[in-house]
């Protein structure tokens, strides 16, 4: 079986062994911390709740303060990542929802490394539906 492994920005993330990296050195990332950026990205560019977060990381039957855990997992996940939640390039906050993994991601070694943009993706449904992709400084994007 092949080994698991996703690169986004200069970090890979071997599911494997259980480890990050960074220009291919060893990264301190605590055990939940590191399990919850591995389940936000599996789940690449959808909304993971804090609910979801919670049963993956603490089960149902489990006491603790999930609120309290869940933030202080994802800021460790930020400083590691050296990601500004103003300004996201890997995790995006859902306020008062969740969480989702923005980053552009490639499977490390597959034969395939093409990672889109949202704004990429976006434009290539458009055109695959036959519409014209929108500039985006359209005013229309404001459209609802």
């Amino acid at each position: 079986m092949a080994e698991k492994k996703i690169q986004f920005g200069k970090f890979e993330l071997d599911f494997d062994r259980f480890q990050l990296f960074c220009s291919g050195q060893p990264v301190h990332l605590e055990g939940l911390p590191l399990q919850l950026l591995m389940f936000l990205v599996e789940h690449q560019r959808q909304l993971v709740t804090r609910e979801q977060i919670a049963d993956v990381l603490w089960g149902k039957d489990v006491f603790v303060d999930v609120e309290q855990g869940i933030n202080t997992a994802i800021r460790k996940i930020r400083m590691v990542l050296e990601d500004d939640s103003n300004q996201p390039q890997f995790l995006q906050t859902v306020v008062g929802r969740g969480y989702r993994f923005v980053g552009p991601i490639v499977l490390a070694g597959s034969e395939e490394r093409i990672a889109f943009s949202p704004e990429e993706l976006g434009n290539a449904i458009m055109a695959a539906a036959g519409l014209e992709p929108r500039a985006p400084d359209d005013p229309q994007n404001n459209e609802e």
